[in-house]
């Protein structure tokens, strides 16, 4: 793994390295459509960012809508962290 580092020079000519840290997480925004609803979770199926044919299922709470529930086949797009 290759991490990029920068380095600058502060007013007392002392160089200041940043690395990027590798524990952040990359946000991933993804578009699938809603299989089902149950119990006040909705089941959102997606196209797998790490495999070609793979599919996934996320579980979102109702809540996390504000304008309300989606209905079953809708098409929404979600943030996920990878």
């Amino acid at each position: 793994m290759i991490i990029a580092v920068t380095s600058s020079t502060n007013s007392d000519n002392t160089i200041k390295r940043s690395t990027p840290s590798i524990y952040k997480k990359k946000k991933i925004k993804v578009r699938g459509y809603v299989d089902r609803i149950s119990n006040d979770i909705v089941v959102v199926v997606i196209n797998s960012p790490k495999e070609e044919d793979a599919i996934e299922e996320i579980y979102i709470p109702v809540s996390k809508f504000p304008k309300g529930a989606p209905e079953e086949g809708d098409y929404i797009c979600v943030v996920i962290e990878r």
